[in-house]
């Protein structure tokens, strides 16, 4: 049993080659580190990759995890620790590689 929200991004047809769909969180503020977790389900020949980001202030820089390709019917869980000297936003960008069209 889980609480929380999710988000979803289709990754089969219509969508194109080269589709990105980002999505970002409300601010939070300046931290020595915070736990982030998610839950990804990526099952598929359809299957892009996924980023994760630690955005402080208008600059992505490196991904904080990154994950490509088909990964099985099931869910599975990330646990990352964010340390970030301002304000910061989690930032996910899914990029579909394939396309079914």
């Amino acid at each position: 049993y889980f609480l929380g929200s999710y988000m979803y991004t289709e990754a089969s047809s219509p969508r194109a080659k080269r589709d990105i769909a980002r999505i970002f969180s409300s601010p939070y503020p300046a931290t020595t580190g915070s736990c982030v977790k998610f839950y990804y389900h990526m099952y598929g020949a359809t299957m892009g990759t996924l980023n994760v980001y630690a955005r402080i202030g208008n600059q992505l820089g490196n991904p904080v995890y990154s994950l490509s390709g088909n990964h099985g019917n099931l869910w599975d869980v990330v646990e990352i620790t964010v340390k970030a000297p301002s304000s910061w936003q989690v930032c996910t960008v899914y990029s579909l590689l394939l396309s079914l069209i």
